[in-house]
């Protein structure tokens, strides 16, 4: 790294994955592979250390190198009031151009943000960079970019299919694109045939079958289904599952409302999803009626900020929605 370099990188946003890969594949190969870059590499949680811990660590002097890289996880945590973010953001503006501290934030930063306006504000110290789950179109881009760093190709067809298979996961999808290019042995462009033939959809199988279970209120089933998901699945993984089907549910359930006759294909134009697997939802949507999803909706909402504030346990929200939902009388599927 040289002496113009940031003192400061702030890497944030809801995409974990893409945080990490930019610190391991862009900033920590700039301290160089040697053993003294190393020793001059350190990690903190912010939810651990106080600031005068994490000043400490990053007003260290580098041993036998230009500079010291310190990561600090989770950096929020130290600056929780006015006080500590006062007192944090001075610890900031005074690093020395021996270290480059890394910020990572994993999750979204509004622009007023107290973080990003100081930001802007010293453009001269600190460098900043969003990382945000992609959908749609930039999503299929993103396969197709993967798959060509990878040393194979993807066609848009299959990257579509794809996207649409693993949702906003990419740590999975990339995954699944090296597997892809692998089995086709970079010698031609993945299909739409490998991708169904190879990827398993994470939203069916047993997803569909819970799902499918709830829908005739069978509790028995429904509870079945989640413990098997759960014996192979990370429990907030398997929520975003959850919630992505029943909101898809919802997408072709008012598509349906809107025109009965709406086959697939117009279905998937609409939602701008690919025609595969919505062909599969529709006769799912049609066990539900609009109200129904939306208050199936509204209460995964309740259990993510459950979750989220410490008040359940992920497992525990799991089974409890699910009790709750297979417990409510079943009424005319049809009409909105």
């Amino acid at each position: 790294m040289s002496e113009k370099s940031p003192t400061i990188y702030l890497l944030y946003g809801d995409d974990e994955f893409g945080i990490e890969s930019f610190l391991r594949h862009k900033l920590k190969p700039k301290m160089g592979s040697s053993a003294n870059a190393d020793l001059n590499t350190s990690s903190l949680d912010g939810r651990s250390k106080g600031l005068e811990e994490i000043r400490a660590e990053t007003h260290a002097v580098p041993f036998l190198t230009e500079r010291r890289m310190v990561i600090i996880d989770h950096p929020l945590g130290a600056a929780k009031g006015k006080t500590n973010q006062s007192n944090f953001l001075t610890l900031l503006e005074s690093l020395p151009q021996t270290t480059a501290c890394v910020l990572l934030v994993p999750r979204k930063l509004s622009q007023d943000h107290w973080l990003i306006n100081w930001a802007d504000q010293h453009p001269d110290l600190i460098w900043k960079k969003g990382f945000f789950h992609r959908q749609g179109q930039a999503l299929i881009r993103w396969i197709q970019e993967q798959a060509q760093a990878c040393g194979g190709e993807i066609d848009p067809q299959a990257a579509g299919l794809l996207a649409s298979y693993l949702d906003e996961n990419p740590r999975l999808a990339a995954q699944e694109i090296e597997k892809l290019v692998t089995y086709v042995n970079f010698e031609r462009p993945v299909t739409v045939d490998d991708v169904q033939n190879l990827t398993a959809d994470i939203r069916q199988g047993d997803v569909f079958a819970m799902v499918d279970a709830v829908g005739q209120g069978d509790g028995k089933t429904a509870s079945r289904m989640l413990h098997r998901l759960l014996d192979e699945n990370d429990p907030l993984r398997l929520f975003g599952m959850i919630v992505r089907q029943f909101r898809l549910l919802i997408q072709v359930r008012e598509a349906l409302n809107d025109n009965p006759s709406s086959n697939h294909e117009k279905i998937a134009r609409r939602l701008g999803e690919h025609p595969y697997p919505i062909k599969k939802i529709i006769p799912q949507a049609r066990q539900f009626n609009l109200a129904q999803l939306k208050q199936i909706y509204s209460q995964l909402t309740e259990v993510d900020r459950a979750i989220k504030t410490g008040k359940l346990t992920s497992d525990l929200a799991l089974d409890l929605l699910i009790a709750a939902l297979t417990d409510q009388p079943q009424t005319e599927k049809e009409h909105a």
